[in-house]
């Protein structure tokens, strides 16, 4: 699951399907876009259609034709429709340089190594990485493999490990090129090039698999994806070879038990297994092993198997235009992500507590989304106490909560002795209790994750499947006319939680929490780079290897070495060598191809402020009226997401070099605007706002510089349909009023809303 383990939505790790257990990768919201929301309309038409259009109840989203499903430029775009999923994978990945990821997503890139080796010192500083490491030696030992092995059940032990949209990337992805850095001679931009390839190989064979028993940690066969790529893109190994690798490895792809996972030490293999297979899978693909090309989507093969309903479409769309590395949630405490919004909730009631006793405290009532209660309700199926095994601990919302009460965090040392064993942590856990909000379930099934994008992708049959289930989960699905995202730069993951502490003398405090702190897009999501350096700090590691990672581009194989030595020697590990000089390597070639395309900071920021100001204005449960004489919040989304889509149209006809135009009356039609803001809540507006953004910010992206001059053929009218201009106006103009006029002109006035009196 992510965050943890497995999924209280659709059958358990064993493979049933029992009803009413909950839902762990929980079921999203989101339905057929392109062909169904006035504010999608079809992908290539400047016409939105109706909210109540029937297109997208057709098997629109589940064809998998958006435009996200397009190719990038460069040595890294797609390789074309044809051939299988490995193969199409493997030729993209095989040739992938790091020049051809956008330097956000470089910049996500380095904190998920970061954070990951900070969860490595964690786990071996901990009880049980020890013992790990005296099972299976140092991950600095001489061979790789077993050296992988060790690292991967360190980096799983506390559940400290970040997330991805489809799934627990790092402990392939990140440990894999780690190991193999110093005897290949890596340098920083090859290190980063060889996690970035193992990433987007192993979270989208991960996502095309995600409607089935196995999601977040349970999921070991996204490590035979990331061990695959990880060492082949290291190793500059050919196509042909990953091919082979790959379906060598799904051959004989990992099933975890929930028997095990949830309350003992072996969910410590469920990561390390498979990379071994992935890693055998390499030595043999080598020497001319072969595997099955077409394993994944074979009616005998590993989708078939793995998936309830396989999404082959999620693991080639977007192939050099859609990252899924820019979807990482970074975690700030041990344990699943269901439960950290209810830990920072925690956190902060601590210092509103201070002074009372714990025995002065009645009850704590953690409400959340179905993942939070699912988790909740697996969790309690098992006896935990002192003596439980670190992963029944991970998985225990009351111990996790109390403590965070308690204390003001939530530590690894919280999960060893002599933590585990003082009562007073027990006896306040005992007094907590979960209840389902479905408030919370909407929010976490209308974001990209964990579960969201994966619903949209499956489309109409992703209802049936979530009903079998759970039916309150089907019951908070938003309207099925949204479609997957087509860009993951706003991607988000919002498993909110609300804390209430009820004491004895009738009072009650409480905190709610939208997302969790490091949540993809929360309020701390451009803030990454701090998240990881703080934890990778606190969990004993070296200034000076957070600083190596920080300019991570521009080393040579002499400091990825030293930053691989400090970032995770241990006692018994040879000392290091002298620090080198910096030594770059290769000529960073990212400020060229920045003017060889249109330039989108402005347009960025500007949404940014849009989005922030759209999510403030949507408060659960409460509306704000707008200043006198002003549209209201409804309006204003609704007009920006379909304005949104009429540029989106129009961004694919300069593109492709065809002649352009633009006309803005069916993002000013009282009736369309009418039809989105009666079948759309504001939270769902919200959404269509991030998202049609996100997409025309991203073929923005993809426009050559010199095409901004490109004339469009532009039809502007006011409220009531009168025209207000008619006449050729530049792309860039176009562009520049958007960053610098008119979005800002619609934040100022969602934030006046925000800042209205409200009528609860």
């Amino acid at each position: 699951m992510s965050g943890s383990g497995t999924t209280p939505v659709g059958r358990d790790a064993s493979g049933a399907a029992p009803h009413g257990q909950g839902v762990a990768k929980g079921p999203d919201p989101l339905r057929a876009q392109h062909r169904t929301a006035p504010a999608q309309g079809s992908p290539g038409s400047a016409e939105p259609r109706g909210a109540s259009g029937e297109a997208g109840r057709h098997g629109g989203r589940g064809s998998g034709s958006g435009s996200g499903s397009g190719s990038g430029s460069g040595s890294g775009s797609g390789s074309g429709s044809g051939g299988s999923i490995i193969r199409r994978l493997s030729g993209w990945g095989s040739r992938l340089v790091l020049d051809d990821a956008p330097e956000r997503v470089v910049a996500h890139l380095k904190s998920q190594i970061l954070s990951q080796l900070g969860a490595a010192r964690a786990g071996y500083g901990h009880p049980l990485g020890r013992r790990v490491r005296q099972a299976y030696g140092s991950p600095l030992q001489d061979d790789p493999q077993h050296a992988v092995q060790s690292l991967s059940m360190a980096t799983v032990c506390l559940d400290f490990d970040d997330t991805a949209y489809a799934g627990h990337l790092s402990h392939s992805t990140v440990n894999v090129p780690l190991v193999y850095a110093s005897s290949l001679g890596l340098d920083g931009r090859q290190l980063l090039t060889s996690v970035l390839a193992a990433n987007e190989t192993a979270a989208r064979i991960t996502a095309a698999a995600t409607l089935g028993p196995f999601r977040g940690q349970t999921a070991g066969h996204t490590h035979l994806a990331g061990a695959v790529a990880g060492r082949l893109r290291a190793e500059s190994a050919s196509a042909d070879v990953w091919a082979h690798a790959l379906g060598m490895a799904f051959s004989v792809p990992t099933w975890s038990l929930s028997r095990g996972f949830f309350s003992t030490d072996a969910k410590l293999l469920v990561a390390a297994a498979p990379v071994r297979t992935g890693l055998s899978a390499c030595d043999g693909a080598r020497f001319g092993l072969t595997g099955p090309e077409d394993v994944l989507e074979h009616p005998q093969g590993f989708l078939h198997r793995f998936a309830d309903i396989p999404l082959p479409e999620e693991a080639v769309a977007g192939l050099g235009t859609l990252w899924h590395t820019e979807t990482f949630s970074y975690k700030i405490h041990p344990g699943s992500a269901y439960t950290s919004a209810a830990v920072d909730c925690a956190v902060e009631l601590h210092h509103a507590l201070a002074g009372v006793d714990h025995r002065d405290i009645a009850e704590v009532v953690v409400r959340g989304s179905i993942f939070t209660a699912g988790l909740d309700r697996i969790a309690r199926q098992h006896r935990i106490g002192p003596d439980s095994s670190v992963a029944a601990l991970n998985f225990s919302l009351p111990y996790n909560v109390a403590t965070a009460l308690l204390t003001g965090s939530l530590l690894p040392a919280d999960l060893a002795h002599p933590a585990v064993d003082l009562p007073d942590r027990w006896e306040l856990a005992a007094r907590v209790r979960t209840e389902h909000d479905p408030a919370f379930s909407r929010h976490a099934l209308l974001a990209t994750a964990p579960l969201g994008q994966a619903l949209r992708r499956a489309g109409e049959r992703a209802e049936a499947w979530v009903r079998a289930i759970d039916a309150r989960a089907a019951e908070t699905l938003p309207p099925v006319w949204l479609e997957p995202e087509t860009d993951f730069r706003w991607a988000t993951k919002n498993l909110g939680a609300r804390v209430t502490v009820r004491l004895r003398d009738g009072r009650e405090l409480h905190v709610e929490r939208r997302a969790a702190v490091g949540a993809a897009s929360g309020a701390d999501g451009t803030h990454h780079a701090a998240l990881a350096r703080a934890k990778f700090l606190a969990c004993g590691g070296d200034p000076e290897a957070a600083d190596l990672v920080a300019r991570l581009e521009h080393l040579g194989p002499d400091d990825v070495r030293r930053l691989v030595r400090l970032a995770l020697a241990g006692p018994d590990d040879a000392p290091t060598s002298r620090p080198t000089a910096d030594t770059p390597v290769a000529r960073d070639v990212r400020d060229m191809r920045k003017d060889t395309a249109m330039e989108t900071a402005a347009l960025e920021e500007a949404y940014t402020g849009l989005i922030a100001a759209a999510t403030a204005a949507a408060p659960v449960d409460e509306t704000s009226a707008p200043p006198s004489g002003e549209r209201d919040a409804d309006w204003t989304l609704a007009h920006v997401a379909l304005s949104d889509r009429l540029l989106a149209s129009t961004a694919r006809q300069v593109l492709a070099g065809d002649a352009a135009g633009l006309d803005n009356g069916p993002a000013m039609d009282p009736k369309a605007i009418g039809e989105l803001t009666s079948s759309a809540g504001r939270d769902v507006l919200v959404e269509l706002v991030r998202r049609n953004a996100a997409e025309l910010v991203g073929l923005l992206a993809q426009t050559p510089h010199n095409q901004r001059a490109t004339p469009v053929s532009v039809r502007l009218v006011g409220d009531k349909g009168e025209e207000l201009f008619s006449g050729a106006v530049p792309w860039g103009e176009i562009v520049r009023l958007r960053a610098e006029d008119h979005i800002p002109g619609h934040t100022g006035r969602l934030r006046r809303i925000a800042d209205a009196p409200r009528e609860c």
